[in-house]
């Protein structure tokens, strides 16, 4: 346990960026295809137009967060940490050096993380004190975030995500945009 330090607090926020952008583009994908083809259906033929094509966009946005949940918990568990935490080479370890059990990884999931928001982030911000880079849901669960190798992958998987994910918002601004402008070249009509 010793041999590795733990992780400053600036590269578990990379982390979690990272985390935050697979987490997008596993949402926003399902939600926009599923949103934009409802939508493109009802201008279609809004007669034959259902109610399910309402209900299935809000039907996902209700079950990712619960599948990104168990993805989460399980991963931590299993793995020591999210593929976030996993490419900038960061793993979730107990006080003995070993991943979390089940029960501690929920309970650092729910409670801990809960407690560390509390009173407007200080938990979190805990961690630049720099005696040991710990946030309040480590100390209180005996947990620590340790550096196991170079940061590489997960700087270039962040860079990457970020460029998929703007050309992915603007191909949908486009495709639904450009249907709405119409054929008319002149944007104003000359008197």
């Amino acid at each position: 346990m010793d041999k590795y330090k733990t992780a400053g607090i600036v590269r578990r926020y990379f982390a979690y960026a990272l985390d935050c952008l697979i987490s997008m583009l596993v949402v926003l994908i399902p939600f926009l295809l599923v949103t934009f083809n409802a939508v493109k259906g009802y201008f279609a033929s809004p007669s034959t137009w259902s109610a399910l094509s309402v209900v299935l966009p809000f039907s996902i946005l209700f079950l990712i967060p619960i599948l990104m949940f168990f993805y989460s918990w399980y991963f931590t568990h299993k793995f020591g940490g999210t593929i976030g935490k996993l490419l900038f080479r960061l793993r979730i370890v107990d006080e003995n050096g070993s991943y979390m059990d089940k029960t501690t990884a929920f309970w650092r999931m729910t409670a801990g993380y809960a407690l560390s928001s509390s009173f407007f982030g200080l938990g979190y911000l805990w961690a630049f004190r720099k005696k040991e880079d710990l946030t309040w849901h480590d100390r209180f669960l005996s947990t620590r975030v340790i550096r196991v190798g170079s940061p590489v992958w997960g700087i270039i998987a962040l860079i990457l995500l970020k460029i998929v994910l703007i050309t992915f918002i603007v191909y949908f601004v486009i495709t639904l945009l450009l249907p709405l402008v119409g054929t008319n070249t002149q944007p104003f009509p000359i008197a």
